[in-house]
């Protein structure tokens, strides 16, 4: 019987097509779901560029993310608050471990208050197609982009992150001055 759990059965399917973690884990994207609607859409565009991915749930264990061994960790958005009660949450440690991560929208937020930083319910609430610019120019996520350059991005935030963890400085923000990107360049 198939799976219901949409990451188990993007595992299922991965493995029965014969691709174990253990045979791609040096290339790894690992996308922990928090119920996007655009997980799929993120795992394919992934494969599309030849770079093995697959996605799990994001309240997965530290051991089935560690098992896997991935070169890089996406966290995705969904329709939940970091402030909810029994609010998904990744699970503790797992950022330790010298993996790139990348958070979308809850998945940013996700990091923010994780690491020490401040998540508040968004004064202005910012849906659909959006013009974000690059206000600093790191060799990162806009890696080729300079300060002033602009790119349309769809976002959907109900909160905001109002007080970045140390470290971590804002690099694109959205036409109504929310944070829409931010990067630590001292942690891969």
């Amino acid at each position: 019987m198939e799976s219901k759990r949409v990451g188990a059965s993007s595992l299922d399917i991965t493995e029965r097509r014969g691709f174990t973690p253990q045979a791609v884990k040096s290339n790894l994207v690992l996308i922990l779901d928090y119920r996007s609607q655009y997980t799929h859409l993120i795992t394919r565009r992934i494969r599309s560029s030849s770079v093995f991915s697959l996605f799990i749930s994001g309240t997965s264990s530290r051991k089935s993310i560690t098992e896997l061994n991935p070169s890089v960790i996406i966290l995705s958005g969904g329709p939940h608050s970091v402030h909810a009660a029994g609010a998904p949450c990744f699970p503790d440690g797992f950022e330790k471990n010298g993996v790139f991560v990348l958070g979308i929208c809850y998945g940013l937020q996700l990091v923010v208050q994780k690491l020490g930083g401040e998540v508040a319910v968004g004064g202005k609430q910012e849906y659909g197609r959006m013009v974000i610019e690059v206000v600093r120019d790191y060799d990162g996520l806009f890696r080729g982009k300079k300060v002033g350059d602009k790119q349309v991005v769809w976002m959907r935030l109900g909160d905001e992150a109002v007080k970045l963890p140390i470290g971590f400085e804002v690099v694109a923000s959205s036409e109504q001055g929310g944070i829409a990107a931010v990067e630590n360049p001292d942690r891969p």
